[in-house]
């Protein structure tokens, strides 16, 4: 293993630093520390014949692993000891999903590199990403036959993964669904409640063990209606001075992804309605065949905001302002020293950065994030490669 002892240190001095920072804020501001896309475990590599059954030896797995897991452990100790920090959150993809050796390698790995974040103070939130459910391999030819066994089931995510964190408790998931990976919670203290959305809603059936008995490929990235439909009648519908903040493991719609985001253009009107206190419905057909009409119908009297939307998968930075629904939203790159880099987003006009000048032995081994979020300004304080950004809302 590598003797990262100085990297740990500048990285600390980092987060002191910021924390000055935040200290200087006004108190109102919420401020998180977000972390995406680790992908822990092992990665598959070619062998003569070009098949991808070969893994990595297994002390660089391990390296990986424990770097990760030791980034994160500063993170954890910098949260609890900073009052203004109110949370942790994951955007996702915290395994790699290219192992065919079953589910339970993948989770053991999994819960060694995320291990410090249960000795988090604060609340941790996390997303669910595209690899997270090892069945991304089965996109790939050259895998050899899939087992359902392999499948991580959305039962196995919520008590296997979610449930184990400090938050959990205070989590509120879709009734309808108690195995939704999309939910919400609140911060009451700075009247702010904190929505994780769900980008691969497409939901496999699976047995009392948590087997996948159906589908074991995710067809499409997407918010579902049902969901959207959630968001509008349970997840914001908080008290009318309760401000929003939306993390998820990608964005909003296609134009910062690289994939197609079905749903994305009804998210974003629905966002447009809350921030414009106007109305917006939509029609879909639920499981049952019933023909159900949402209306998102957001009176004057709501005196909230959507603060903030962050998210990850593209292992590069984009700070993006969307001026038609006048919302921040911004990426960050990957905490995997493996990756740190990645492909741009499908629209060129999306300035993405990216973070390729990831070193070794210093501050920018690493790749969090800490998050400012008000309704006037928002700040982004980078740890590792990135910028900084102060993020200011136009008045209205």
């Amino acid at each position: 293993m590598k003797d990262h002892r100085i990297a740990d240190k500048l990285i600390e001095q980092r987060f002191e630093e910021i924390s000055k920072k935040t200290d200087a804020l006004p108190k109102t501001q919420v401020n998180y520390i977000f972390v995406t896309d680790t992908h822990a475990d092992e990665y598959l590599l070619k062998d003569e014949s070009g098949k991808l059954t070969v893994f990595e030896p297994e002390d660089t797995v391990n390296d990986r692993i424990n770097q990760i897991a030791k980034h994160l452990e500063i993170a954890v100790n910098i949260a609890n000891k900073n009052d203004n920090i109110d949370f942790i959150a994951v955007g996702g993809d915290l395994m790699n999903a290219y192992c065919i050796k079953g589910k339970e390698h993948v989770l053991s790995n999994l819960h060694r590199s995320v291990a410090p974040l249960k000795n988090s103070l604060k609340p941790v939130l996390i997303a669910f990403g595209n690899h997270d459910d090892n069945a991304f391999q089965f996109l790939n030819p050259n895998i050899p036959a899939a087992e359902r066994e392999w499948i991580i089931s959305d039962k196995d995510w919520k008590e296997k993964v979610t449930d184990l964190f400090p938050g959990a408790d205070g989590e509120v998931h879709d009734d309808r669904y108690e195995y939704s990976k999309y939910y919400y919670y609140d911060l009451k203290k700075k009247r702010t409640r904190i929505i994780i959305l769900d980008t691969m809603d497409c939901r496999r059936p699976f047995d009392e063990n948590g087997v996948v008995n159906g589908e074991m490929r995710l067809k499409r990235i997407c918010y579902t209606d049902q969901q959207l439909d959630w968001l509008v009648n349970r997840a914001m519908t908080a008290p009318a001075d309760y401000n929003y903040i939306f993390i998820s493991h990608m964005g909003i719609d296609s134009a910062v992804n690289s994939n197609r985001m079905l749903g994305g253009e009804t998210l974003r009107e629905i966002i447009r309605a809350f921030q414009s206190r106007s109305s917006y419905s939509f029609s879909y057909t639920d499981i049952n065949g019933e023909e159900i009409t949402v209306n998102a119908d957001f009176p004057e009297s709501i005196s909230g905001k959507i603060l903030f939307y962050s998210f990850g998968h593209q292992h590069s930075e984009a700070i993006l302002y969307s001026e038609d629904i006048n919302l921040w939203q911004v990426a960050t790159g990957c905490e995997n020293m493996r990756g740190g880099e990645g492909e741009g987003g499908s629209d060129a006009s999306v300035k993405w950065k990216i973070l390729n000048n990831r070193r070794e032995g210093d501050e920018t081994e690493t790749c969090i994030d800490i998050i400012s979020a008000g309704t006037e300004v928002c700040h982004k304080f980078n740890i590792g490669p990135g910028d900084d950004a102060e993020m200011p809302y136009k008045c209205e």
